[in-house]
């Protein structure tokens, strides 16, 4: 239980400091409030690239955005976690990121973002802060392709590589189905390449965004522990600022 608290105090302690450092610098310079966005998160797991990050467990997740009408945006978005080690244990992660949007003729746009992932309170002595540059396109905000680079993944030195094809469709009144399939290459630092994928469904009912998800992701080697590959269904609740 008091482990438990710690991730919590950690979580708001770090996660309100950096949306402070994030917001207070617009309203010195007079920004408009409606160029801002955040998003509070109940997940009952947190999943990224195909992998369980929270062993299990629900994730607390709150993420404040800045778009500016130029196309220039930032944000910084924070989420408990739960990886463990025999050498380390990382129950916070704090991401930072920056880039450009542009619009096309209709109905193309295409985004750069750099990435700064960070984990605060992490134990041992490696520290797995890393950056990673993505680029995207999008048509019609239904299909999307993302690339994404970095040449020191989890602070190891070594290149990850990542490719993702994501689908949405708007149906019926306020829902919306879409798919992802994705490739990790971690192999530059004796890893896995694997194929990941997701299918669900996702409402907005004013403020509150219901997510139903089903993940899985083909047999992993020499990366992770079983617990956190294999098939997943994941409800996430958020509500909209």
């Amino acid at each position: 239980m008091g482990a438990l608290r710690h991730t919590f105090e950690m979580f708001f302690r770090h996660g309100l400091k950096a949306i402070a450092l994030l917001i207070l610098p617009g309203f010195a310079c007079t920004l408009q409030a409606s160029e801002f966005s955040a998003r509070a998160t109940l997940t009952s797991e947190y999943i990224y690239r195909g992998l369980a990050m929270s062993d299990g467990d629900p994730a607390l997740q709150l993420g404040v955005d800045y778009a500016h009408d130029s196309g220039f945006f930032g944000g910084v978005w924070a989420s408990t976690i739960d990886i463990e080690s025999p050498f380390s244990e990382r129950d916070f992660e704090l991401d930072f990121y920056a880039g450009y949007h542009h619009q096309f003729q209709s109905p193309f746009s295409a985004t750069v973002t750099v990435m700064r992932y960070t984990y605060p309170g992490q134990t041992g002595g490696h520290s797995y802060d890393y950056n990673e540059l993505l680029v995207s396109a999008t048509w019609r905000d239904r299909y999307s392709i993302e690339l994404g680079y970095t040449d020191d993944y989890n602070g190891l030195g070594g290149d990850g590589v990542h490719w993702e094809l994501q689908f949405d469709q708007p149906v019926a009144n306020a829902w919306v189905v879409g798919a992802t399939l994705g490739r990790n290459d971690l192999s530059d630092l004796g890893g896995a390449r694997y194929y990941y994928w997701d299918v669900g469904a996702s409402a907005r009912f004013s403020r509150l965004i219901v997510d139903l998800r089903w993940f899985d992701n083909e047999e992993l080697y020499r990366y992770t522990v079983p617990e956190s590959a294999g098939s997943r269904l994941v409800l996430s609740l958020s509500l909209a600022f």
